[in-house]
């Protein structure tokens, strides 16, 4: 896709708010965030949090696995009450100042064509 990551909005049990999950390429995810948690508690990010984000990823995709990131955010239930109707053209929700979650990498190997697509290409 051209936004590179996916969102949902999904209701929390015994709450009236809602929580917007994001996944998606690590550098998309980074670039929206403000915050992340750490240690249990939610804190604004710095550069060394990036710069360390950044090398984890780095590392992750160096073993040739395929890294996804996440993020999340707790949307106020005063502009977002219960019933409140989400469009996704344009969003109506918030996409930046996001809370980073953290990173999954996992080993995504060849579909079955590429090795003739290779092939063919040499």
């Amino acid at each position: 896709s051209t936004n590179k990551y996916q969102v949902s909005v999904h209701t929390q049990p015994n709450s009236d708010q809602f929580l917007l999950v994001m996944k998606g390429a690590p550098e998309r995810i980074i670039a929206r965030c403000t915050s992340m948690y750490k240690d249990g508690k939610v804190v604004e990010m710095d550069q060394s949090d990036i710069d360390q984000y950044t090398e984890n990823n780095k590392t992750l995709g160096k073993k040739g696995e395929r890294v996804l990131g996440f993020c999340t955010l707790a949307l106020n239930p005063a502009e977002f009450p219960a019933g409140f109707t989400f469009e996704t053209q344009p969003p109506n929700f918030p996409l930046e100042g996001l809370t980073y979650v953290g990173l999954m990498a996992m080993i995504d190997p060849p579909r079955a064509a590429v090795p003739a697509a290779v092939e063919k290409c040499r």
